[in-house]
């Protein structure tokens, strides 16, 4: 497997599939709190760990197996509480089946793996992926990351 990463982009050659993956959880919010520092938005970054078929009947069945990082970035208390992927936007066909575990805390300066899984047509090569989250602080504000364009 080959990873090439460019400008937010990433591109990775699995056997003969070739897969670009937008990434960006850059995220709007706004948080009206008396604490700052436990109230605000989570700073969560994405990041591609590894992509691959989980087993021989995943793969003749193109179900495709993308493992993620969830970054928390915060340099303060700023805690991400109940992270969940909750869709993706995708080229070539390609669907999003499952949207992996709802990660319960993403701690300030820490990160949590998720593994999403692509329903792959026959016949795509490549595709593009941007990907969708939800968190809420502290406090119970709603962020929203990298949503539909």
């Amino acid at each position: 497997m080959k990873l090439i990463k460019r400008l937010g982009l990433v591109a990775v050659v699995a056997g003969l599939m070739t897969i670009v993956l937008i990434q960006g959880l850059s995220g709007v919010g706004s948080a009206a709190t008396s604490d700052p520092c436990y109230c605000t938005r989570p700073r969560l970054a994405l990041s591609l760990q590894n992509v691959y078929w989980g087993s021989y009947i995943n793969y003749t069945s193109r179900l495709l197996s993308v493992d993620y990082d969830i970054t928390n970035w915060s340099t303060n208390y700023a805690n991400a509480h109940n992270v969940q992927i909750v869709g993706t936007t995708d080229s070539g066909g390609v669907i999003l089946v499952d949207h992996g575990r709802t990660i319960n805390m993403v701690s300030a300066g820490e990160c949590e793996l998720i593994t999403l899984k692509y329903l792959v047509p026959p016949g795509v090569a490549a595709f593009t992926s941007r990907v969708h989250a939800v968190t809420s602080d502290q406090c119970g504000n709603s962020y929203t990351y990298g949503g539909p364009s």
